[in-house]
C-alpha cells in the first residue's frame, strides 16, 4: 500500500469519500479492505445478527461486510446502498453467490434520503461514511424512519483523536468526537 503515500491528500480524501477509476478500484478497494476489517468486525458482533434479520448497510464500499453478514442470515436479507458505482461493482462480484440467492441485494444511490418505506429494517449499519455527511442530522432522521421499532443501527467510524494523524483534508473530512455522536452534537 505504499503508492497511497504518494497520491495528493485533496485525491486521497475525495476517492475515500467517493472511490473511482482506477485508484478506488485497485488501491481503495485493498485500503478499504485492510483499513476497516477491525471495525467492520466490531460493527457486525455488536448488531447480534439473527437467522431472520432485514439488514441494511449504508455506504457499503467493497462489500466484504454485507458478505459476512449474508453468511450467517439463513431467511433474512441484507441490503446495501452506496453512490459510488466503482463500489457497486465491487461489492457486486465479491456478493455474487448471495446476490444468486436472493440474499443481498445492492442498490447504486445516495443515502441522504433512503429508497426504502419507514420500518423495512430490523439492523442497520454504516462504516466509516460519517465523515462525509455534509448534515449528518438529516442523515440519521432517514435511519431511524426505516428501521422497525425496537431495531438496532450501529455506526462504525473513527474518532477526531484517531483520525488526526491522518492526511485527511478537511474541506472533504468531517470529523466527530464520540461525544459528538452520542449527544448529537453534529
Amino acid at each position: 500500500m505504499f503508492l497511497i503515500k504518494f497520491i495528493p491528500e485533496k485525491i486521497l480524501s475525495l476517492q475515500s469519500r467517493k472511490p473511482s477509476g482506477f485508484i478506488g478500484r485497485y488501491l481503495m478497494t485493498k485500503a478499504f479492505n485492510n483499513g476497516n476489517a477491525d471495525l467492520n468486525s466490531f460493527v457486525k458482533e455488536t448488531l447480534n445478527l439473527q437467522g431472520k434479520d432485514r439488514i441494511l448497510e449504508i455506504g457499503f464500499g467493497t462489500g466484504k461486510l454485507i458478505n459476512e453478514m449474508a453468511d450467517i442470515i439463513t431467511e433474512g436479507v441484507v441490503e446495501g446502498i452506496d453512490f459510488s458505482e466503482t463500489m457497486l461493482k465491487q461489492a457486486t462480484k465479491v456478493n455474487k453467490g448471495h446476490i444468486a440467492k436472493g440474499k443481498v441485494r445492492l442498490k447504486n444511490e445516495e443515502c441522504s434520503i433512503l429508497p426504502f418505506d419507514s420500518g423495512t429494517f430490523d439492523k442497520l449499519c454504516s462504516v466509516n461514511t460519517l465523515y462525509f455527511w455534509k448534515e449528518p442530522n438529516k442523515y440519521f432522521s432517514e435511519l431511524f424512519r426505516v428501521i422497525n421499532h425496537g431495531g438496532k443501527i450501529v455506526i462504525g467510524f473513527r474518532d477526531r483523536n484517531q483520525l488526526s494523524n491522518l492526511p485527511l483534508n478537511l474541506d472533504i473530512f468531517s470529523t466527530y468526537s464520540q461525544d459528538d455522536v452520542f449527544t448529537g452534537v453534529l
